[in-house]
């Protein structure tokens, strides 16, 4: 088990990503829905766009710490369980980050300076590229992290007690990404996108806030 000090780190990046992901809950719904591609591409050059997506952005880092401190409490007694869930959040991160960098550094700087220059219609089309690219590379992304939550389930199914906490956790997070991967991947609409994205924020809170407040009580001897 790590130390109480890592425990209570892990446990406020895992608020601090409720408070960003709120953020960016605030910023889709404050701003209005655009009507074409290009009103796209220049409203992700605002301000308020580009401060949320730069905190999604190193909001990814937070999380691979997270995840890593979670699985450290269990690698002394299953280390290949603990490596293997390790490695599959590991890699939901490195996408993460990758495709994050993308969107803030080149459709949300790059573009929009280069379309308000010369209104090339090309230049919407290539936003258009990196979004299908975004859509493709999001399913070995959710499967990385599907495979790892489920990792996790079997990896705290011994006491302490507390551990009913974070395995409820996982098995919404798990039933939340298989819906969805059913519903993106082999078109069965269990959990279409209107409604996912209206109670996103809930899921993460259904989440995060359990991980945190395991991650605190593990201090507790009782």
């Amino acid at each position: 088990m790590t130390s109480k000090r890592l425990r209570r780190a892990a446990a406020v990046v895992a608020l601090a990503y409720i408070a960003v992901q709120g953020f960016q809950d605030y910023v889709y719904r404050a701003l209005p829905e655009p009507s074409t591609p290009a009103d796209e591409l220049i409203q992700g050059a605002m301000p308020l766009h580009l401060a949320r997506s730069t905190a999604m952005l190193f909001a990814m880092f937070g999380l691979i710490f997270l995840y890593g401190v979670i699985c450290l409490q269990r690698v002394r007694a299953r280390p290949v369980l603990a490596g293997a869930a390790f490695l599959c959040f590991f890699v939901f991160g490195l996408l993460e980050i990758g495709l994050r960098s993308t969107e803030l550094f080149w459709t949300q700087i790059r573009l929009p300076a280069a379309y308000a220059a010369s209104h090339d219609p090309a230049i919407v089309d290539q936003m258009a590229t990196f979004q299908a690219v975004q859509g493709a590379l999001y399913f070995p992304l959710q499967l990385s992290t599907l495979i790892g939550a489920i990792a996790m389930l079997f990896l705290f199914e011994t006491p302490p007690q507390i551990n009913w906490v974070i395995r409820a956790a996982l098995a919404v997070n798990v039933l939340r990404i298989a819906t969805r991967m059913l519903t993106l991947y082999a078109g069965i609409p269990l959990f279409p996108t209107g409604a996912y994205e209206s109670v996103y924020i809930i899921l993460v809170l259904l989440f995060y806030v359990p991980v945190a407040y395991w991650l605190f009580k593990l201090d507790d001897p009782g």
